[in-house]
């Protein structure tokens, strides 16, 4: 390979000039963040925020370019703050500095060995130095890189041939390392061509210049060869690992760069010190047909103090003077060559340079040495009550007083930034200034600021919004983030500062409330009120002190930095008799940075790793801790998880992490993050494959889609989930949805679907466990029209926005092979998983029983590992509960058991609700801070450890973060609760538990958060039930109700509701209570309770039913006497049951009213069946008082037959049930109206989601009630009597008519379903026909004939074709609109039939409405609609339904221009292909295209209606759906009118007129439809519409998810008619037609579609673009060769 012109070969330089690069032992990370390199501009960003003489020194004119070396930066991940980085350091420096000679082992190793957190391979580093060293790190490094890996190598560690790169595999493109932070490693990546002298001489020449540059910054680095950099010719993914290819063996590459680091370093004992040998590491490419070996070259630089101190780093450069020497920097994210002003500038700054670096490698030295001097010892004592460390629940408040003058930015980062490390639950700062609050919103810590005034029920802003004080606290109360309230005036708002005379006349009365506010929301004795005195600024703090040690006594700590500020603060507070002297809970005298570096120990730096997204473009973006902040309800997961967290940096920290999270994960504990970062801790189920096929389908989804896991409590299915999420987590942006706020969650989906990606093509995808269902609900529905409402704006048909993930926690799940489950039963597969796993465990534990814990402990693995058997689980708890002899443990343990045994939620107990029952005189307020007392009140800190083998300790969302526990499985529950029922000689009943429970005051009666998260769970199991896979209840009543129903008495299970509603006061329990004495037919106390729920919540209509089912089960109770008795009753005794009936029905009406104002998605639709169901039982009662069945119809049916023996139902006691009775038959017609008009004018789509199928139950529940009905209401033969009245003939025909079927369209339709169909519909028809022809004909009438005749068209085309009383429809809609308020039901229907049948049509010859009557029969057609269904009032809002449509205009004359949707099904039905009607040759032909203007924002069309006569309007109509292409609006366009309920509208809108198509196709023929063969491409080709693809989507779902009902039927074996067999014999071509219709929307861009003059421009570009590329290509490689001279 020699070359004269490069003069460089690997034998030009001779042996003895030949150095042996030190290899770094330090440092040692498994799992390094992944890595890509950074521009220059974001180079500068960092460089902006570095140490004082790089920041000079950057602001100095830059190099000129051609001295410039380009190349590629990068950092290692983490968006940490300088203080939190210099946290970290001891992972970045030395092992030399940490580990000590074999003769000296380090004493804090020794430590951890015996407390068994390290391995002894990692302990034998400690005693045998550096070569034992490497071999224990790489040894650890195996396990944990079974696979090639996806993260770059850990700086410092020297990788066996174990370690690989994974080929192709992305690394984040994150500049992460904060300036300032000298030990954080830069990383660069090159991509050198190593077959050329070229390539081999960009090797070293890269190599010198960036080791040099490094170690003149001072600044770890490593760079690596065979990673793509930011600009490279023919890749495309910047950070992407490809590897080099090479030729000779890796030892001569090796012996290359060591002698071109021997020539051009002249302090060859710093290089071999400083600069780490070439580490070659294979790429292997997962390919196993490929032989050919590539390698990624690697350099490790660490320019340590002990060595570089204060020299400079001279290179000599080949091809210059022999004496020339070049000296290299990082300048803006480039490795520059320095000039000579640049030189003396760095050499005034060097000095400085090398303290800085002297100092950080100190302080990470530091990090293990704890200052153990009185004051420090006295401070973390009072911080950690009595404690070395923050254990337990605890709540912190700090105060803060206005700072030192001298204190600037650079004096709060060196020492306040433990203000953000430590969780605080409020901040009172007395600051105007907020100099504290901005320097940490710099820092991105996340607060909601209030002002004082805010908390006070006097202050203006409270007294204007009477809700807004109460808003106030329940945001408080249930953010995550703590509330920085400003006592004394806030500068930003123009508040400015008070004195203390001013101050308290004020704004003393909003602090004091904001102080008790807190005071109520603590645990009494659970708070810390922290003083920071920041200056001798005291008095008005001195002031607002009393208040806070009013309400929180003896629960403080001052701190100061002088003497000279604290103790005139405590004298004065002595003076004032704040506090008892002698009372020492102060620390003065103490540095910040003493105080910074104390807390530093105990606890954990906050964590600040930059989360990544990826891109519709396959690369990956930062999202900024202040934006991330923004996402308040959700937990974003970023494509890098754990990557960056400064723990894999040390390896020692990084194996205790992992032994630490999976034997959390295995005793029960939650999975993390990390648990799927550390390899095989998590078992792969079988579903994984199925839920990630799933998700992957609901891509083609409209605006949301859903895919759904049931899972049993305990069977993984939240783990499932999360695995899903971890897969894909770089493809989609993942994330969970943590809670749900109405508006705000689905605005914030909506921004992270859309940030920084202008063109996003996937969706987010989002993990919903176990929401609640009306919640959830409402999110997809808001999510679903802000989806519209987004793409209206932008210029592209937007597809799916957001996949909810929904995990639904379910006793019982079914075994339907439809739906994803997951149950307590592994497969063969996942059995193998827990066997090979459990093996490892006891191998480990036998081989390190100090390090890791026994097997038999991990108690949530081993019921996996069991397969859930009930005897191993029963065992189990068995032999630890014989262990625990703590009386007060075991009494937690009942109370923990209970509650977790029936809360379907499974969710943790707050752990400071339990104080009462933990602790002897809790509530002392003479308890101490310091010593035993205090350490003994932290009872959470030391339970037994047989106690914490069964409960877990968490973190529970509440104010922030709380302690919580929870038993760590929900199958143990129950066995533990029955295992101390069993404690004793007899098995203690459940209700004397509960009722111990609820009863404990020590428990509930102090007031407090935690108590009230406690009571909210408590009242949940008394009244939540389960549901079953159909979505039924699963039990009457809750589960714990349920079981003291069935093992003991009602009597116990009401005893338990009383104290719990004694409790709670809650309205939902005293229905409960209510429902249990309906079951059991105690009927006075059922109304108490009723009447007791009611007037507590009054607007709630499913109340409102269960008071109406108590009078329905009392009239059942009458029904079933009467039935027992034989002798006909006087008419007289039939009074009770009739009060009792129309009581009930009067409470089913005010359910009916209560729903019509319920702002829910989910309607409520109980008080029509409970009305209907009354009449129903009623009028059966009543037969048993009447002569005949036919005597009873005749009396209820004819308003002025009276018979004597009747009577005496006009008056009794004032009532004339008699009147009433003979109203039924109106109040039925309402009721079954609203009934059939919601099932068939409007669209329920969330709910059955959720596996609840309400509107196919509703509607088989409408069958079986109008078959009653009918007998009573009904007539049986169509003949009418002679010898009747002509109103009397029309009324038994209407009677008739709605046995026969009824009034509404729906009712009417359904008919043609039916074989006799067609004859019933003639029959309806010549009935209304003859009632038409009376001088009595009503509104009803009319609508049954027209019905009728739409129906009978809509089956036989030859009935429409020759149908000739058109005319005579016309004007029967005309009589029908104008009589349309005669009618006492609410109908649509004449809206609809005079609008469609007078909408003006180029077909007709006789025009009998003027267009301006058209126009405002549509508004008030509008009107009549929400007043029938106000809930719909509103477009976009979540809890809106759609309206669905029926009928088309048509281009056909008479009754063929009117095109009925149903006849599509109809065909479907009668086995013909189904096709999308749209596109239909046929129905082209048959739909009539309209001509219009739509709106500039795609949601209206300006359409001129025109009648023959020549008047005409204007009126704009809505689109089917916002049309999103941009480029359509404020055009002309095409449609199809649709008469929607709600109005007409345009349907299939497009800028071309499809017609044309017909006329042009190249033989003649016309275009099949998209569906099946392509069209024939002509001049003008249609368009594959958004809303075409939409529709016949829409119609396969609904034909699938009809078959999904058929099956539902078949399985529970009900019978099938012939047509529901014949279409699940469908149910494969229609699948099949559907992944066709999908197939070509994706397609879509690869046909010959219309290009706009600017797409065809563009594409005549594209050879001149790729030259131009080429041509910078060139460039770029000619001024890398001039600028790095040979050797």
């Amino acid at each position: 390979m020699a070359s004269a012109s490069v003069k460089l070969d690997f034998t030009s330089v001779e042996d003895s000039e030949c150095i042996s690069l030190k290899s770094e032992r330090d440092g040692i990370n498994p799992h390094q963040p992944l890595k890509h390199e950074i521009g220059s501009r974001q180079f500068a960003s960092l460089c902006s925020d570095d140490i004082s003489s790089n920041a000079q020194y950057f602001c100095e004119p830059v190099a000129e370019k051609d001295s410039c070396v380009e190349h590629h930066m990068d950092t290692a991940n983490s968006c940490d703050s300088l203080q939190n980085q210099e946290e970290n350091k001891t992972s970045q420096t030395d092992v030399s500095e940490n580990i000590p000679s074999s003769s000296a082992p380090n004493a804090e190793d020794s430590k951890y060995k015996s407390e068994g957190l390290i391995s002894d391979s990692v302990s034998e580093t400690v005693e045998t130095g550096q070569t034992s060293s490497s071999k224990a790190i790489e040894e650890s490094l195996i396990t944990k890189f079974k696979e090639p890996s996806e993260i770059l190598r850990p700086f410092g560690y020297q990788p066996g041939f174990e370690f690989e790169y994974k080929k192709d595999a992305k690394l984040s493109c994150v500049e992460t390392r904060s300036g300032g932070n000298l030990l954080q490693p830069i990383h660069r990546f090159v991509m050198p061509a190593l077959d050329s002298p070229e390539g081999m001489k960009e090797l070293a020449n890269e190599a010198i210049a960036f080791a040099s540059a490094c170690l003149n910054d001072r600044a770890n680095a490593t760079i690596h060869f065979g990673i793509v950099p930011e600009v490279s010719s023919g890749f495309t993914v910047h950070g992407q690992i490809m590897g080099l290819h090479l030729k000779k063996n890796w030892e001569q590459y090796e012996k290359f760069l060591n002698k071109a680091f021997a020539y051009g370093f002249s302090e060859l004992e710093i290089v071999q010190n400083c600069i780490s040998s070439p580490m070659f590491i294979r790429v292997a490419s997962g390919d196993s047909s490929n032989e050919s070996l590539e390698y990624v070259i690697e350099i490790d630089v660490k320019p340590k103090y002990e060595y570089s101190q204060n020299k400079e780093f001279f290179i000599k450069l080949k091809g210059e003077k022999d004496d020339a020497e070049a000296i290299f920097r990082i300048i803006n994210g480039d490795v520059c060559r320095l000039q000579q002003p640049q030189i003396d500038f760095y050499r005034q700054e060097l000095d400085k340079l090398a303290k800085e670096r002297k100092k950080q490698e100190d302080k990470a030295a530091r990090k293990n040495c704890i200052p153990r001097d009185h004051l420090c010892e006295k401070f973390i004592n009072l911080l950690c009550d009595g404690d070395t460390k923050f254990q337990g629940d605890q709540y912190r408040i700090l105060v803060l007083n206005k700072p030192d003058e001298t204190i600037d930015f650079e004096s709060f980062k060196e020492t306040f930034d433990f203000l953000a490390d430590i969780e605080w639950k409020a901040i009172f700062d007395f600051d105007a200034d907020a100099k504290v609050c901005r320097f940490l919103q710099e820092r991105d810590y996340m607060m909601k600021i209030a002002m004082s005034d805010d908390f006070s029920p006097h202050s203006k802003y409270n007294l204007q919004k009477i809700d807004r004080l109460k808003q106030i606290h329940e945001d408080i109360r249930n953010s995550l983030n703590p509330t920085w309230i400003f006592v004394n005036g806030y500068a930003p708002n123009n508040e400015q500062k008070l004195d203390p005379r001013n101050w308290k006349m004020e704004k003393s009365d909003g602090f004091k409330e904001a102080v008790r506010f807190f005071s109520r929301q603590i645990p009494q004795r659970r708070a810390l009120v922290v003083f920071l005195l920041l200056s001798e600024d005291t008095k008005v703090v001195i002031e607002a002190t009393e208040e806070f040690l009013t309400s929180f006594p003896n629960q403080w700590l001052c701190v100061s930095e002088n003497e000279s500020i604290g103790n005139p603060w405590l004298q004065e507070l002595e003076r004032r008799n704040c506090m008892e002297r002698g009372i020492d809970r102060s620390v003065f005298g103490m540095p910040w940075k003493h105080v910074q570096e104390a807390i530093a120990h105990i606890v954990t730096p906050r964590r600040m790793d930059c989360c990544e997204l990826p891109t519709s473009t396959g690369t990956f973006i930062v999202l900024p801790k202040k934006v991330m902040n923004k996402f308040l309800d959700l937990e974003i997961l970023s494509s890098f998880e754990c990557d960056s967290s400064p723990i894999t940096s040390n390896i020692q920290e990084l194996n205790i992490h992992e032994v630490k999270e999976k034997e959390m994960f295995f005793r029960g504990n939650g999975v993390s993050w990390w648990n799927f970062w550390f390899q095989d801790q998590v078992c792969s189920r079988d579903i994984l494959h199925h839920l990630k096929k799933d998700v992957k389908e609901s891509f083609d989804d409209d605006d949301v889609g859903k895919v759904i896991l049931r899972h049993q409590p305990g069977a993984g299915g939240t783990t499932t989930a999360k695995h899903l999420l971890w897969e894909l987590r770089k493809e989609y942006r993942c994330g969970i949805v943590q809670s749900i706020n109405e508006g705000q969650t689905a605005q914030q989906i909506i921004n992270l679907y859309q940030y920084e990606d202008n063109r996003p093509t996937k969706p987010v995808l989002l993990l919903l466990d176990n929401p609640d269902e009306e919640k959830a609900n409402l999110l997809v529905a808001a999510l679903s029209e802000m989806a519209k409402s987004l793409t209206r704006k932008g210029g592209d048909q937007a597809k799916c926005v957001c996949i909810f993930l929904i995990c639904l926690r379910r006793t019982e799940v079914g075994t339907d092979p439809r739906r994803l489950v997951l149950q307590h039963q592994l497969s063969p597969v996942e059995r193998k998983w827990f066997l090979d796993m459990d093996k490892q465990l006891l191998a480990k534990y036998k081989q390190a029983p100090d390090r890791f814990m026994d097997p038999k402990l991990l108690i949530s693995f081993n019921i996996l590992k069991e397969d859930f058997n009930k005897e191993f689980i029963q065992r189990t708890v068995k032999s630890f509960l014989d262990s625990i002899s703590d009386k007060k443990e075991l009494r937690l343990l009942k109370y923990i058991s209970l509650v977790n045994s029936f809360d379907l939620e499974c969710r943790s107990l707050p752990t400071s609700a339990f104080d009462g029952i933990m602790i002897d005189n809790p509530w002392s307020n003479r308890t101490l801070r310091r010593g035993r007392h205090a350490y003994a009140s932290r009872w959470e800190t030391h339970l037994s450890s047989e106690f914490r083998v069964l409960v877990n300790e968490a973190s529970k969302p509440s104010m922030g973060y709380i302690h919580a526990l929870k038993v760590i499985n929900p199958l143990l529950s129950k066995e533990i609760l029955l295992c101390l029922r069993d404690a004793g000689s007899s098995r203690i009943p459940v209700s004397e538990i509960a009722l111990e429970f609820y009863k404990c005051t020590d428990i509930f009666y102090a007031p407090s958060k935690a108590r009230d998260d406690l009571l909210e769970i408590s009242k949940d199991i008394l009244k939540k039930r389960g549901r079953l896979p159909n979505g039924r209840p699963e039990t009457n009543f809750a589960p714990l109700i349920q079981t003291i129903v069935n093992e003991e008495t009602p009597e116990k299970a009401s005893a338990v509701l009383e104290i719990g509603l004694q409790l709670t006061s809650d309205p939902f329990i005293a229905q409960q209570m209510a429902r249990l004495f309906i079951k059991f037919q105690n009927w006075p106390e059922a109304i108490k309770y009723a009447t007791m729920a009611i007037e507590q919540k009054p607007d709630n209509s499913f109340l409102w039913d269960t008071f109406g089912r108590i009078y329905e089960r009392q009239l059942l109770e009458q029904y079933d006497k009467l039935v027992a008795g034989t002798s006909l009753l006087m008419i007289q005794n039939s009074a009770p049951i009739i009060h009792i009936a129309f009581k009930g029905m009067e409470m089913f009406r005010e359910a009916q009213e209560t729903n019509e104002r319920e702002k829910t998605l989910t309607t409520n639709q109980a008080g029509f069946f409970g009305e209907l169901q009354m009449v129903v039982c009623l009028l059966d009662c009543m037969t048993y008082f009447f002569p005949s069945k036919d005597e009873l119809r005749h009396f209820i049916l004819e308003a002025q037959y009276m018979p004597e023996y009747c009577e005496a139902l006009q008056n009794i006691n004032g009532n004339n049930y008699a009147d009433k009775l003979k109203q039924l038959n109106r109040r039925v017609q309402t009721a079954v109206n609203r009934l059939e008009d919601e099932l068939l004018q409007l669209r329920e789509e969330a709910i059955d989601e959720f596996g609840r199928n309400h509107v196919k139950n509703q509607s088989d529940s409408l069958i079986r009630l109008k078959e009653n009905l009918d007998s009573y209401f009904g007539e049986d033969g169509d003949s009418v009597p002679e010898f009747l009245e002509e109103w009397k003939k029309c009324e038994f025909r209407r009677r008739r008519i709605f046995r026969l079927a009824g009034f509404n369209l729906r009712s009417i339709f359904n008919l043609r379903h039916k074989t006799d169909g067609m004859d019933i519909l003639t029959r309806i028809r010549d009935i209304a026909k003859l009632n038409i022809g009376s001088d009595q004909v009503k509104v009803d009438d009319y609508q049954t004939l027209i019905s009728a005749n739409l129906a009978l068209a809509s089956l036989d085309s030859e009935y429409r074709i020759k149908f000739s009383e058109y005319e005579d429809m016309l004007l029967w809609t005309k009589k029908l609109y104008e009589l349309r308020d005669t009618s006492f039901v609410s109908h649509l229907e004449p809206y609809l039939f005079f609008v469609m049948f007078n909408w003006p049509r180029g077909t007709m010859s006789k025009q009998l409405v003027n267009p301006r009557v058209i126009e405002d029969a549509i508004r008030n057609w509008k009107d009549a609609y929400y007043k029938k269904y106000p809930k719909q009032k509103g477009e976009g809002k979540p809890f809106r339904k759609k309206d669905t449509t029926m009928f088309f205009l048509g281009n056909g004359s008479n009754m063929e221009s009117i095109y009925s949707q149903f006849e599509e099904t109809a065909v479907a039905r009668n086995g013909s292909p189904l096709e999308n009607y749209w596109r239909l040759p046929s129905t082209m032909a048959k739909l009539q295209r309209l001509c219009g203007t739509l709106n500039q924002d795609g949601c209206q069309v300006k359409i001129q209606l025109q009648s023959g006569e020549g008047n005409n309007a204007s009126i704009w109509i809505p689109t089917s759906f916002p049309i999103r292409e941009r480029r359509m609006w404020n055009k002309q366009v095409y449609f199809v009118i649709g008469f929607s309920w709600i109005g007409p509208k345009a349907f299939d809108i497009t800028l071309d007129d499809p017609r044309t198509v017909l006329q042009t196709s190249r033989d003649g023929s016309p275009p099949r439809n998209f569906l099946g063969k392509e069209f024939h491409r002509t001049s003008k080709v249609v368009e594959v519409t958004e809303e075409h693809f939409r529709q016949e989507l829409e119609y396969f779902d609904a034909k699938l998810q009809r078959i999904k009902d058929i099956k539902e039927k078949k399985y529970q074996s009900l019978y099938l008619t012939h047509d529901e067999n014949q279409l699940l014999q469908e149910e494969a071509r229609i699948k099949k037609e559907k992944d066709r219709l999908i197939q070509i929307r994706r397609k879509k861009k690869y046909q010959s579609l219309y290009l706009t003059h600017d797409e065809n421009q563009l594409l005549q570009e594209e050879a001149r673009i790729k030259k131009e590329k080429d041509r910078l290509i060139q460039i770029r490689r000619k001024k890398m060769e001039s600028r790095i001279p040979e050797f």
